[in-house]
């Protein structure tokens, strides 16, 4: 073989290893960028739920079990949205809805409840209060019952402000005069107080 070719072949041989390491690197900074811009576990399936997440299944198998003959629950994860249905609430989400289903249930044939999110706001009727809102009356239904069948309150969320007729007080804001009825009543039939706020 000639000095020329063989000094070609290197030289080729060179140009490639460095055309791979530049799309391997390449393709590192896309990967690093792109878990960045998203939600890296969502839709991963792991053996517990990191801060952040959520999950909508659960498996029952040996994965997790630590090489035991037991099965244990493996968790669908997912990153909480307003509509999604999951296994469990999350920081800065209340629901609207319980439902009941094994995709939730940790022993076999026995239904679990499932909870529909929502990023709460101004009007919505919700299974559960939040600090950044009151509520001004409360229905019942058992759409929010954690018992199948069984009647739960609701509570009609609103972002409080002066002037608005309350069923609690919430932080920052006062009250300039109560009232008592029964569209804060946690106990059917019995009246409650309602604050005029000032705030």
């Amino acid at each position: 073989m000639s000095v020329a070719r063989t000094a070609r072949t290197v030289r080729n041989a060179l140009l490639a290893a460095l055309a791979a390491l530049a799309l391997m690197l390449s393709g590192a900074a896309t990967a690093s960028t792109a878990s960045a811009t998203t939600t890296g576990l969502d839709g991963a399936w792991a053996c517990s739920v990191p801060a952040g997440y959520v999950y909508d299944q659960v498996s029952m198998n040996r994965s997790c079990s630590g090489g035991g003959s037991w099965n244990s629950p493996q968790f669908h994860l997912r990153t909480p949205v307003d509509g999604l249905t999951a296994c469990m609430s999350a920081p800065g989400f209340v629901y609207d809805n319980i439902s009941w289903g094994l995709s939730c249930s940790q022993q076999s044939g026995v239904t679990s409840n499932m909870y529909h999110l929502r990023i709460p706001y101004d009007g919505l009727t919700a299974c559960m209060g939040t600090p950044a809102f009151t509520y001004d009356y409360v229905s019942y239904t058992s759409g929010c019952s954690l018992n199948q069948g069984v009647q739960a309150t609701t509570f009609h969320l609103r972002t409080p402000r002066n002037g608005l007729w309350a069923c609690d007080v919430p932080r920052g804001f006062t009250y300039s005069t109560t009232t008592s009825n029964l569209d804060c009543a946690s106990i059917r039939g019995v009246p409650t107080t309602k604050f005029l706020l000032v705030g």
